[in-house]
């Protein structure tokens, strides 16, 4: 009997250490869509998979109602660091890379890089800021749905 109890106490504290820690939250199944303003004025928005702990993948697209009006088409990956800073839920804080075509006057490819974060109001609605350096990257103020 005390065997027993024993074995299950520390099954019990293994099951509930390993829950907590090698729980993965889901970053996958979320539109954001993005505004910027100023001199660049953007919309732009994505759509996320999440292809493994951590990391998404999405397609992207944003429109340039600036003076050079453009249209850019590509995707972009992000790896996100609630884990490493332990970050609980409801904030995310990523960085990551986008590439693709501007399509304007002159065809061009970009390769931007950004950070962001997002505190999720519940369970489906989130506010995202996000910066980042490069021609297309769209960046600014916005909203992530979490379907």
């Amino acid at each position: 009997m005390k065997n027993l109890l024993t074995f299950l106490l520390f099954g019990s504290l293994f099951f509930g250490i390993s829950n907590s820690v090698f729980a993965q939250e889901n970053y996958g199944g979320a539109l954001n869509a993005f505004v910027k303003f100023g001199d660049n004025s953007t919309l732009g928005a994505n759509y996320e998979f999440q292809v493994a702990d951590n990391i998404t993948v999405s397609p992207e697209a944003i429109i340039s109602f600036s003076s050079d009006a453009w249209i850019a088409l590509g995707g972009r990956a992000d790896y996100y660091f609630d884990s490493l800073f332990n970050l609980q839920e409801p904030w995310d804080v990523w960085a990551g890379v986008d590439a693709g075509f501007i399509i304007s006057g002159n065809d061009s490819f970009s390769i931007n890089v950004h950070i962001g974060g997002e505190y999720k109001f519940n369970e489906t609605w989130g506010i995202i800021a996000e910066i980042g350096g490069g021609k297309s990257t769209s960046g600014g103020i916005g909203v992530g749905i979490h379907f």
